[in-house]
């Protein structure tokens, strides 16, 4: 079986961050494409994710393109095209925000659940955060290098080609 290592980018930074588990199985099971985030790091990353909730843990490890800062009408436009959002949800999500940031996920991979009890056991500095904390400084590199050992299963790509011309098209109008 992989490890996590596998597929590391050693010149990407590399995130934590929190998802309900909605999202995180949307990811999982293929239908969610994009991660809308009203305020994020917007460049090229790859991250843990943090699903919350009473089964919580870290189950989930992705990539994600440049996040797309636009204003939440053209970003409600991009969701409907890319994965058959609402844009009355997108636009709503993103209600009195001049600008948001949509995250284009370019892989995943899934990794047996390590539920949070484990991961405050394991590390007394680790929490589930409120937007993201860099797994790649001093302070987490401990949790970086444990996680990066841990089995997954093979790299998902999304293939992005068709998705950013028809994207290129809708943003040139």
């Amino acid at each position: 079986m992989s490890t996590v290592a596998d597929f590391y980018l050693h010149d990407r930074p590399t995130l934590l961050f929190s998802l309900h588990p909605e999202p995180t199985q949307a990811i999982i099971d293929g239908s969610k494409l994009l991660e809308y985030r009203r305020r994020f790091f917007s460049e090229p990353f790859q991250a843990f994710v943090y699903t919350s909730g009473p089964n919580g843990g870290i189950r989930l490890y992705l990539r994600c393109d440049k996040g797309l800062q636009l204003p939440p009408d053209q970003l409600a436009l991009v969701g409907a095209l890319i994965q058959h959002d609402s844009p009355d949800v997108t636009a709503a999500y993103f209600k009195c925000a001049a600008q948001g940031v949509a995250l284009p996920i370019t892989a995943f991979t899934t990794l047996p659940n390590i539920p949070l009890d484990q991961l405050r056991q394991q590390f007394s500095n680790f929490v589930a955060p409120r937007s993201y904390v860099f797994l790649d400084r001093p302070a987490r590199q401990a949790q970086l290098d444990w996680l990066l050992q841990q089995p997954c299963q093979p790299l998902q790509l999304i293939d992005w080609t068709r998705r950013y011309a028809a994207l290129a098209t809708l943003l040139a109008r």
